[in-house]
């Protein structure tokens, strides 16, 4: 046989061979994918856990965004801006520095963390992302709307905030700090996202520990919050303010059965954080003698609702005295209350013009009512105070006086924000004022960033300190300049 044609035939035995081994590797590569792919798929099963859920229901959601916000308004923050306006006082720890507005990055930084971003608001962006998901507008809407005030709260404390770029978990750590103009707009189309949606209510099932799942109840309360916030603006777009916050109270509930109370449980594992902190910091929080001296003067029926004892120790919290409603447990704690309705729409009356004195006399009414003052023991002082008169700046200071004394223990942080736009009630800065961080010693404007974002987000943090003249206690914030 010629040499050459067993060398062909060799190669053509190996090309066979090698062919063969070639199919065979792709077939046991083949099979090793499927396999592994398959064993993949099962682990995946087997590992999840049945007893921990991927999703939660809408209806478990909700109790828990409601109870957030409510339990936000009686926190640090709020009870800081109680000392701020002169309605607390620090008597002993932290509380005795607060007086002197030593108040650093870490004052804030629980709330910011746990009670503003990874909790109330995180809470109403999962709300939102599965009840759109799901097409069941009643929470997308109640959510939106709760996350606008949560927002809208924020900002008048700190300014500028992440906004657009928040919540946006490790696909954006480092959130940018948007403009407070920004984030106001941001609150007031929220609110009327939350009204769309209410307005096409779908899907509600259980869980409004408020409303009981009344869409129209809370289309109302989305107004109320837009004359919030439309006022809050008076310093920035003038009468535009007044009549945008008149325009929503027109369509906002009319009388006190219509506003959002959330109404805390008797036990300390479910209680009001006022009441909380008395019982966790006895004796470290008092009332502040000019409050109670000054409506021991305007003899204010409300006074025995507010507080017990006498000058130098007068306190809120006394748990045997059932009557300091603001001390209770179950305190009943309104998101927005009538009376503040009313203390806006007779401002904004006051301001274009009209006569706000009957509007007055119905927001001292609301706030007796609310206070649980009977209404023989209020007739006599809503009939001195009710009523305005002279110039449009002096009605205003009426008005905003007795607001002062109508937000007591439910919402401090809105008496800070009248008192920095408008000036009233005329405060004494503390005269030991903290140079550090209140270095012109006037009463603070703002709270400072919180340490969790100085440390995590500081490119960010400090672009928003530089946009807004230092971020110090005396830097007012936008809104309120």
């Amino acid at each position: 046989m010629p040499k050459h044609f067993y060398y062909k035939k060799l190669f053509y035995i190996n090309h066979k061979v090698i062919d063969m081994k070639i199919f065979q590797y792709i077939v046991f590569v083949m099979a090793g994918v499927l396999f592994f792919t398959s064993c993949e798929k099962s682990l995946e099963e087997i590992n999840a856990d049945p007893t921990r859920l991927t999703e939660v229901a809408m209806s478990l959601m909700l109790p828990e965004i409601l109870g957030q916000a409510a339990y936000n308004q009686g926190t640090n923050p709020a009870r800081v801006a109680g000392i701020i306006t002169q309605q607390f006082v620090g008597v002993d720890a932290q509380q005795l520095q607060y007086n002197d507005y030593v108040l650093g990055e870490d004052a804030m930084n629980n709330y910011w963390r746990t009670g503003l971003y990874a909790g109330s608001l995180k809470s109403c962006q999962v709300l939102i992302d599965q009840a759109t998901r799901d097409g069941a507008t009643f929470y997308s809407g109640v959510a939106k709307i709760i996350m606008a005030n949560e927002y809208g709260i924020a900002t008048s404390m700190f300014g500028e905030i992440p906004f657009s770029e928040a919540l946006q978990g490790v696909d954006n750590l480092k959130p940018a700090y948007d403009s407070q103009e920004q984030i106001y707009a941001g609150v007031l189309s929220l609110l009327d996202q939350g009204i769309a949606d209410l307005a096409s209510s779908t899907g509600y099932v259980s869980g409004d520990l408020i409303f009981s799942g009344d869409a129209a109840a809370w289309i109302a309360t989305a107004n109320a919050l837009k004359a919030r916030y439309s006022m809050q603006l008076s310093k920035r777009i003038g009468d535009k303010a007044s009549n945008d916050a008149l325009s929503a109270i027109a369509n906002a509930f009319t009388s006190a059965a219509g506003q959002p109370v959330f109404n805390f449980g008797t036990a300390q594992t479910d209680n009001w954080p006022l009441a909380k902190f008395g019982v966790d910091r006895p004796g470290t929080l008092g009332i502040d003698d000019r409050f109670a001296q000054a409506m021991t003067d305007r003899n204010d029926p409300r006074i025995s609702k507010y507080m017990e004892g006498a000058p130098g120790a007068w306190i809120y919290y006394n748990s045997p005295n059932s009557n300091l409603i603001w001390g209770r447990n179950n305190a009943p704690v309104p998101l927005i209350s009538y009376a503040e309705v009313k203390f806006i729409e007779a401002e904004a009356i006051a301001r274009t013009g009209g006569d706000a004195s009957a509007t007055l006399a119905e927001a001292i009414t609301a706030s007796m009512e609310l206070n649980e003052v009977a209404a023989d023991d209020y007739a006599d002082y809503v009939a001195a105070n009710g009523s305005v008169s002279g110039s449009v700046d002096e009605q205003v200071t009426k008005i905003m006086e007795e607001a002062y004394y109508g937000y007591f223990g439910h919402s401090f942080i809105q008496v800070w924000c009248n008192y920095r736009r408008t000036g009233v009630p005329a405060l004494t800065p503390d005269p030991d004022a903290s140079p550090g961080f209140d270095p012109s010693g006037i009463v603070p404007q703002r709270y400072l960033y919180v340490e969790s974002e100085t440390q995590t987000n500081a490119v960010n943090v400090q672009a928003a300190r530089d946009r807004q003249g230092g971020g110090l206690l005396d830097n007012p914030v936008w809104a309120f300049e």
